[in-house]
């Protein structure tokens, strides 16, 4: 039987990153195990790479800040570009409700050290002429927000965790997880058993179903998310940040000579479903034409789709023993959840689990990604697309 020091379920963005930071601190016996055959072939590969400090609670706005800060040492730490581009985050809101939300929010964000502007509609229609909306409400802008490879942060976390020791298998499924009083022994895989006193359950749109293997109820549901790009195109400005529309969940950013799109479609069910659906693109090329009509002088080139990891309050779970008590088993631990925030939050996430389970205090409040706060009043992140 194999043995290790942990074993992560998941080598995507947020597996990778628990890899490269327990190895980091010192855990040299680490394995990842990944179900699909090959690099990138999961959610983090199919992301819209935004990352923005723009989040209604601490601890998010947080694991941004590290992010950020991650990403541009990027190249320096891992010898590789992630080709972050802080071409800022503008949210646009037409409901009176959400705007009053949203200059809270941004007052949060300011107390915390983020750079965020409180936009009226005239500043909006001065700034950003290719958004049209007469009933405007407001609009919050980060300059500090952009975007970023996933692919690269990818191969970064992985060449670097590879050096420090850790193995990363691929095309290998773990089965099982295996529970002794109350404590984590080791995971049974279509590689082999390995024993192993900690297991993460970093599976992403899969992480329920790794949960059920030890016990552990993990409330993840797996969402459905297109993202489109545009033919190369001058309709929209070369410099413009990632823009979106909260009412209907709408966006666009640049893509090189093109333009990226997407929107979320509330009404779509859980599923493991990637394929890409025309009723939904037609509702979102009416959505998106709506406030940004110069679009309609674009044709479409490519899409794909990928699978958001949901949770109820549209936050993480970050949890694990010894903060979690006797409530999951010793040694079980969970990063999971993100909610379409995994691609930004992966850093930081990466970080604090690691902390958590080499004894130390993780570096920002876990409280809010408590796995039992689901069985109390919940918090809701509010800037979601």
């Amino acid at each position: 039987m194999d043995t290790a020091d942990a074993v992560i379920v998941g080598a995507g963005l947020v597996g990778l990153s628990i890899a490269y930071h327990l190895v980091e601190q010192g855990m040299r016996d680490v394995v990842v195990v990944e179900r699909e055959s090959s690099f990138g072939q999961g959610s983090s590969g199919r992301s819209a790479g935004g990352i923005r400090l723009q989040f209604g609670l601490a601890s998010s706005i947080r694991f941004s800040q590290y992010g950020v800060q991650m990403l541009k040492e990027f190249e320096g730490r891992f010898g590789v570009p992630a080709s972050f581009n802080q071409c800022g985050y503008l949210f646009l809101t037409r409901d009176p409700k959400r705007w009053a939300v949203m200059q809270a929010a941004a007052d949060l964000q300011r107390s915390l050290g983020v750079e965020v502007q409180t936009l009226g509609a005239g500043e909006v229609r001065r700034r950003f002429p290719y958004v049209v909306m007469d009933d405007l409400a407001g609009a919050t802008f980060g300059p500090q927000d952009g975007v970023a490879d996933p692919f690269a942060m990818m191969y970064g976390f992985s060449r670097r965790a590879r050096e420090l020791g850790a193995r990363i298998v691929y095309g290998a499924e773990v089965t099982a997880i295996t529970v002794e009083g109350h404590r984590v022994r080791g995971a049974d895989t279509t590689a082999g058993p390995i024993a192993s006193p900690m297991v993460v359950d970093a599976a992403g749109p899969h992480a329920r179903a790794v949960g059920a293997m030890a016990g552990v109820a993990v409330p993840v549901d797996p969402y459905r998310r297109a993202v489109y790009v545009t033919a190369p195109t001058d309709v929209l400005p070369r410099a413009m940040p990632m823009t979106l529309d909260f009412e209907t969940t709408s966006y666009v950013r640049r893509e090189g000579e093109s333009l990226l799109l997407g929107m979320s479609d509330p009404a779509e069910p859980s599923s493991f479903d990637t394929a890409l659906d025309q009723d939904s693109l037609i509702r979102l090329i009416e959505a998106v034409t709506r406030w940004a009509p110069s679009l309609q002088h674009t044709s479409l080139m490519r899409g794909w789709a990928g699978l958001y990891e949901i949770t109820p309050d549209h936050n993480p779970i970050i949890d694990g023993a010894p903060t979690a008590g006797g409530e999951l088993p010793e040694g079980f631990y969970i990063a999971a959840g993100f909610s379409g925030h995994g691609f930004q939050h992966a850093p930081a996430a990466g970080r604090a689990l690691a902390e958590l389970m080499c004894g130390q205090a993780p570096f920002a409040d876990l409280t809010p990604f408590r796995w039992a706060r689901f069985q109390e009043a919940l918090q809701p992140e509010p800037f979601v697309i």
